[in-house]
């Protein structure tokens, strides 16, 4: 029913870093598809039909890099490639987390028995952000088109 969601019982804070962090991960994701895309011309179309996850991508952008022949270009883009790949970890363990109560009483996500506090969140979402800016840069300054 409408404003069912207004019976969760989550902290504004919280919530926000939460949304923040997911959708920073989004923009970070789709800068690692369009650095594959300028990898490989046509791998953008591929993303909706074969259903591939941020895992997916990752790791075939790792394969993309891995292919180019100058390896000042491949030391270049390996760096945020890499920190994709560890970040879509992180993001499975926060989006993917366990709803429950923590001992002060704030409902929260946990992963392995780990509370993910808002502190842990923003970190988080900083380190996308990080990410983010690389590969954006590697897409379009590194592996831009002439």
């Amino acid at each position: 029913m409408q404003n069912d969601r207004k019976r969760i019982s989550i902290d504004d804070q919280y919530a926000q870093a939460l949304g923040l962090a997911a959708y920073c991960f989004a923009i970070c994701e789709w800068n690692a598809v369009w650095s594959a895309e300028r990898l490989q011309p046509g791998y953008i179309n591929t993303i909706e039909p074969l259903r591939k996850t941020a895992g997916v991508i990752a790791n075939e952008l790792i394969d993309l890099v891995n292919a180019i022949s100058d390896p000042a270009l491949k030391s270049i883009c390996l760096a945020p490639s890499v920190e994709f790949q560890r970040l879509v970890r992180d993001r499975n363990g926060l989006l993917h987390g366990k709803p429950g109560t923590a001992p002060n009483g704030d409902q929260r996500l946990f992963r392995r028995g780990q509370e993910w506090t808002t502190i842990a969140i923003d970190t988080f979402a900083d380190e996308v952000s990080a990410c983010s800016i690389l590969l954006n840069e590697m897409a379009h300054r590194h592996l831009a088109m002439p």
